[in-house]
């Protein structure tokens, strides 16, 4: 995450794709980085005993959200 939020200070659109269990912990981390909210994406926990071909299926459900996520502006002035 913290990661992700540097690139984005430094103007380069990113957003997490986390399991669910942890977008409480994203939207409680923008502020520690002052930004007033953090692109992420939720999908179903866990993915790590998901195959190749489930983890495709599953990136393909939520392309299209992420490709929101980064086109909205997320800086305090943006």
């Amino acid at each position: 995450m913290h990661d992700a939020a540097q690139l984005e200070t430094l103007g380069v659109p990113s957003v997490l794709v986390i399991t669910e269990p942890f977008l409480e912990i994203v939207e409680a981390f923008a502020p520690t980085v002052r930004l007033p909210r953090f692109p992420a994406v939720a999908v179903p926990h866990p993915v790590s005993s998901l195959d190749d071909d489930a983890l495709r299926k599953l990136a393909s459900s939520v392309i299209d959200q992420a490709e929101a996520q980064l086109t909205l502006p997320i800086t305090a002035d943006g």
